[in-house]
């Protein structure tokens, strides 16, 4: 194999160790969305907002695993591996970019999914107080609009210490309201899919590229062997 060859060969190699980090933390971030999410289960919006982790956690794995291949096919030359890696990654390329493009249109309709959750949690609290106690939990946040809501009496779930069951008001006057905290957490993970999302996709792209060429020399290097 010739320089040009051999700088691909390794070029690929050290793309895919980057690969196979990046699917480690789109398992992570993923499990952080869904474990965040799925105390929430038995609220029927929950889907939507949910459906976008468990996809970007699926997503994770993929890349891990095709990335893990990709690596055995760059250093052993195996043009069967590395063509079968081609076709993968072409096929993961454009999922991942059509998941882009869906959160990036829909980003709002998620959004608007994740505050009626909320609100339908706070409509519930009277005869199932555990979920708003968990959201409250979950996003340190206090009542649906504010602490106000409740009162003169806010829930223990409200502070971090609480006393006799309760919060003071100068434990939940610095909480923010549950659909401001859920509306944070959703526009600051939205961020991270879109630009981290395009920039793994430009890099996956080029690892596509380097791919087919690799696999096409190594093919014709087997081809000159035989002759």
């Amino acid at each position: 194999m010739d320089c040009g060859g051999v700088f691909v060969k390794y070029v690929l190699f050290i793309f895919n160790i980057l690969f196979v980090i990046c699917g480690i933390l789109l398992i992570t971030f993923g499990s952080i969305m869904v474990s965040t999410i799925k105390d929430f289960s038995g609220v029927g919006e929950t889907f939507t907002a949910n459906s976008v982790a468990i996809v970007i956690l699926v997503l994770g794995c993929i890349v891990f695993l095709v990335a893990f291949m990709g690596c055995c096919g760059a250093i052993r030359e195996n043009s069967c591996a590395l063509t079968s890696y081609s076709v993968v990654m072409l096929v993961l390329l454009v999922s991942q970019l059509a998941l882009i493009i869906y959160v990036w249109v829909d980003h709002v309709q998620i959004q608007h999914s994740l505050e009626k959750i909320v609100q339908t949690i706070w409509d519930q609290r009277k005869t199932d107080a555990l979920l708003m106690d968990t959201l409250q939990r979950s996003f340190k946040c206090c009542g649906l609009n504010g602490f106000m809501d409740y009162g003169v009496t806010y829930p223990a779930s409200c502070c971090d210490s609480p006393s006799n069951g309760t919060c003071a008001l100068t434990q939940v006057a610095t909480r923010s309201s549950c659909l401001k905290a859920v509306d944070s957490f959703w526009d600051t993970n939205v961020s991270i899919i879109k630009y981290a999302g395009l920039g793994v996709t430009a890099v996956e792209l080029v690892a596509f590229i380097f791919a087919c060429c690799l696999a096409n020399q190594t093919r014709n290097s087997q081809r000159r062997q035989n002759y």
